[in-house]
């Protein structure tokens, strides 16, 4: 089981995804967000520095280490909440972001997950986040995260246009510092109406 306790003082000040800043850059919108997993909170950080309302989600109670980065100001377009991915229970957003978090789900629970994100992201509304490919090298027989093919991925984006895609190989090191094989699949997709 992965100390996440350590993981989260290890990415404490670690800068906001590449997939986050270049949506923000391209696309110019604001409207409220979900951070689906997110962790010391980065991205929640960058979006609300440019204007959005996030709601922070993660397994471990992060709010106050996010709320220190935060002016009095800023910390008004914040909510957090602890929850398992396996219970998610959500709310209507303009854009949801998950980095790194989805494949932490039980793989017996993924589909009634997605379902739940589905539902959620308004029409026109937004997805930006990745998944672990079938190459990952934690894809192993007995491990319980999720992992999908590009195809599978595809397919799970039926109700949307998927605006990028880029599907990522490479050996780097974990949070933690040891090195993996990482496959990922990185996604921005717009929900039709």
């Amino acid at each position: 089981m992965r100390d996440w306790e350590n993981f989260h003082r290890i990415t404490n000040n670690k800068p906001p995804r590449k997939n986050i800043v270049h949506f923000i850059s391209k696309y110019n919108i604001t409207g409220n967000a979900i951070d689906l997993g997110c962790g010391s909170g980065s991205d929640t950080i960058f979006l609300i520095k440019n204007n959005w309302n996030v709601l922070a989600i993660d397994s471990s109670n992060v709010e106050e280490r996010i709320r220190s980065k935060l002016s009095d100001n800023e910390q008004e377009k914040l909510k957090f909440e602890v929850q398992k991915f396996e219970k998610l229970k959500l709310s209507k957003c303009d854009l949801l972001i998950a980095n790194n978090s989805l494949p932490f789900c039980d793989k017996n629970y993924f589909h009634k997950m997605w379902e739940e994100i589905c539902l959620n992201i308004k029409s026109n509304g937004y997805f930006v986040g990745n998944f672990f490919g079938l190459n990952d090298e934690w894809n192993t027989k007995n491990d319980r995260r999720t992992f999908f093919s590009k195809e599978e991925i595809i397919k799970l984006f039926s109700d949307f246009e998927i605006l990028e895609m880029q599907e990522i190989e490479k050996d780097k090191p974990t949070a933690e510092g040891q090195m993996k094989h990482w496959h990922t699949i990185e996604i921005i997709a717009k929900k039709y109406n």
